[in-house]
């Protein structure tokens, strides 16, 4: 019984600090300059300064935002684990044959992270390119 509460409090304790990251990051989100056209789902965005948010009554819904503040893009995602707490927030991106998708999302400090769906033609590409490559864009703290 007193391991159940134990368990239970770690629990809690856990749930209440990625909330506590969650609202962090939902009220500023990440801004990132994106040096190179990337894709994200089924739609395609060119180079340039983008913003990032959680779109908090949705689950594993980030928004992308453009510099104006218009909204482009809803991205459905999945929550990873790292064994390690990033040192860094950071976009990772894969690559093939020249273009670029948004893969993943780590917020600085955290050990959970944001991973996008491949879409039909990431997926297409991936199956016919020699090799997938990472591009890791580490983006500066508000």
């Amino acid at each position: 019984m007193k391991f159940q509460g134990c368990i239970l409090r770690k629990v809690m304790l856990g749930i209440f600090v990625l909330l506590a990251v969650s609202m962090g990051y939902g009220q500023s989100g990440i801004k990132v300059n994106i040096p190179f056209e990337f894709s994200s789902g089924t739609q395609t965005f060119p180079a340039g300064e983008y913003t990032l948010r959680p779109l908090l009554k949705v689950p594993h819904t980030l928004f992308l935002q453009d510099q104006s503040g218009q909204t482009l893009s809803y991205i459905a995602t999945n929550s990873i684990e790292s064994r390690d707490r990033a040192s860094l927030t950071k976009l990772i991106f894969s690559q093939y044959g020249g273009r670029y998708f948004l893969a993943q999302m780590w917020l600085a400090g955290s050990d959970t992270g944001w991973e996008t769906s491949k879409s039909p033609v990431e997926i297409q590409l991936a199956r016919y390119s020699p090799g997938q490559q990472m591009a890791l864009l580490s983006v500066n703290s508000q």
